[in-house]
């Protein structure tokens, strides 16, 4: 896998420094971004020190939800498996997500490689996970749609800094990223139901 380009800037790509890292982006995507946008770790400690770290927020509060909320039916086994299912596929989402944004970047003008393009996905599900943790209860988890706009704006803010995409190209790329990524999102959504329906009965 890409090695990325040397970090040059005050992000670090550990454990220790995930929850840093994310709740900084979140509060100042453009500056973070900017200051940042040399810090490119190889995709492997990315997904390892930071996805799968954020993932695990999404992971506890399904978990206990479900746990919560099939308690009376003694469902506990399927409430651990879809929490499980859940982290598993969430993580595949950001290298997927960051596979399309690759791929696509010659076709807008852009020079991007896997280092950098999963680094953009991972910053995009970045609120998505931490504004999870309202899955604890079920019945508001959908607000967490929130955090998913939020990080379309962090992709779109993000092209420009990260690939210096031309101006002109910026939307049309964001536009081509999001349509993609609508599919694969819409596949792993029907994936998850369809292993949720069959762990229920």
């Amino acid at each position: 896998m890409p090695s990325g380009s040397p970090a040059s800037g005050n992000m670090k790509f550990d454990i220790s420094s995930t929850f840093k890292n994310a709740i900084a982006l979140v509060t100042n995507p453009i500056s973070f971004m900017k200051e940042n946008k040399d810090v490119v770790p190889p995709v492997n400690s990315l997904m390892i020190n930071y996805v799968a770290v954020l993932a695990a927020i999404p992971f506890i509060a399904t978990l206990i939800g479900d746990l919560w909320y099939y308690a009376y039916r003694g469902l506990y086994g399927y409430a651990v498996a879809s929490a499980i299912l859940t982290y598993v596929l969430d993580v595949a989402a950001v290298f997927v997500i960051g596979m399309v944004i690759w791929k696509l970047a010659p076709t807008f003008g852009t020079t991007a490689d896997q280092a950098r393009a999963t680094v953009l996905a991972a910053y995009i599900f970045t609120p998505v996970f931490l504004i999870s943790i309202l899955d604890i209860i079920p019945f508001i988890g959908w607000i967490t749609f929130v955090g998913l706009l939020y990080g379309l704006y962090i992709l779109y803010m993000g092209i420009p800094i990260l690939f210096n995409t031309p101006a002109d190209k910026v939307l049309t790329y964001t536009v081509g990223i999001v349509v993609a990524s609508f599919v694969v999102l819409a596949i792993i959504s029907a994936i998850i139901g369809a292993i949720t329906v069959l762990l229920y009965l």
